[in-house]
Order: structure tokens, then sequence, then C-alpha cells
């Protein structure tokens, strides 16, 4: 079959889109990890190592992601300094990152988003890049993350970390520039699809080639990502089941 980054005819293998290593997280208890749709009507599919295409890349090319993937996990999959939180009055808001590397951290977004858009899996169905898919494929080729702004990527984290979950991606808006949103253990990305600029409301919370970047925490009460997760959080409870 022809790999969908190289073009290649060759022999494909059992390719992740979220790396398995932050479903690692999520099976550390007795509960098996499930994911979990926005659909109404979808009913969770459990998932111990994440969801994998056989359809999408060689061998080759699924290793130029691991360098990207491995930092990515570094800096996001590890418990955050308390002296690097950030307060607005006695309220936490967010914390700051020092220590991590523009270019392989945007990178590992920019695969992220590409390998989604690609994927036959249904887990990804809602994600189609359109002709912003082969301009990905090339900044990935190159080894480009690009500016700041171009496929801009901000971060937030859940701040009652017990209910995270695995959600699908999906497509969002706002202030009507189109945005892609993925869920990765306990974060949730908002990855810019859309040449015009940034809201202004998220300029200061960009990846940028300057740390520090600000990862915002974000409450899931009243939202319906929280109703979700809430919801899977219950049902293990009345299974008898520990909520990790």
């Amino acid at each position: 079959m022809r790999c969908r980054l190289c073009g290649q005819e060759r022999k494909l293998i059992k390719a992740h889109i979220i790396p398995e290593a932050f479903f690692r997280p999520l099976r550390s208890g007795p509960i098996v990890p499930e994911l979990h749709t926005n659909t109404e009507g979808a009913h969770p599919k459990r998932s111990p190592i994440g969801i994998y295409d056989k359809k999408i890349l060689c061998v080759e090319c699924d290793a130029r992601f691991a360098p990207r993937d491995d930092h990515a996990q570094q800096v996001l999959i590890r418990r955050f300094s308390e002296k690097l939180a950030l307060f607005s009055g006695s309220e936490k808001v967010g914390y700051k990152i020092l220590d991590l590397d523009y270019k392989l951290l945007k990178l590992f977004f920019l695969g992220l988003l590409w390998r989604a858009s690609v994927s036959t899996q249904p887990f990804y169905r809602r994600i189609s890049l359109g002709p912003y898919e082969n301009i990905l494929r090339t900044m990935i080729l190159a080894n480009n993350p690009g500016r700041a702004e171009e496929f801009a990527v901000t971060l937030a984290k859940f701040s009652n970390p017990e209910l995270t979950a695995m959600l699908d991606p999906h497509p969002n808006k706002f202030e009507g520039i189109n945005y892609c949103q993925f869920y990765i253990t306990g974060f949730v990305a908002y990855i810019k699809v859309d040449r015009r600029p940034v809201p202004l409301f998220l300029k200061d919370f960009l990846i940028t080639q300057s740390p520090p970047i600000v990862v915002l925490l974000r409450d899931l009460d009243g939202s319906r990502d929280g109703a979700i997760m809430k919801e899977i959080a219950g049902n293990a409870i009345r299974k008898g089941i520990p909520k990790k």
C-alpha cells in the first residue's frame, strides 16, 4: 500500500495517532481506558493502548514522529511544579512550562493533527483538514514547525484531574476562527486550522519559540466535557471500581 506521508509503495505498519505512551497513565489502576465521543448515541470503546491505523504509515515514516512524540511525553506527562503555578488573586489559573523544545513540541501537534486527518479510524472521523492536509504533510517532511501563529497551539489542563478521559477530537471555533480540539491525558490542545490571525484573547497562550509557555487550567464544571467525564467517573463508581 502507499504510505500517506512519503507517497511510496511500501509495507505499512500499525501506527498510533495519539502515541501509546499517553494512554499509560489512564491504565495505571484497575480501569481499562475507554474512548468516548461527544456524538449522541455513540458507545464507549475499551482501548488499553489507544488506537492505531494500519493504512497510513510505513515504518520509516512512523519513525519520523518518534522524537517529537517522546518530547511531548516528557513535557506533558509529569507533575507540574507549584513554583510555576500562576494565580489570579487566590485562584490558580495555570502553569508555566520552561523546559521545552519549540520545534519538537510544535511538530508533535502538527503530526497529531495530520495523522488524525488521514486516519481511517472512526474515532478521528470528525477531523478533516481539506487543503491544509497537504500543507501539514509538507511541513512534517521538512521538519518545519512554522511560526507560532501558523497552526497555532494553545494548551489547557483539567483542574480536576480525576475526571480525565480520552474524548474524540473535533472541530471548534473561537471568535469565528477554525480550530481542532484534541484530548490527551488530562490536557486539551486547541490547534488553529485557519489562515486568519489567532483570536486576541488567545495570543498570550500559544506555544512559541521563546519559553515559558502558559498552560491554562480548565474547570470542567458546567462544560459539556465535564458532564461527559463526570458520567464516566459515575459509571465507574456504580460498577464498584475506584475512581482514578
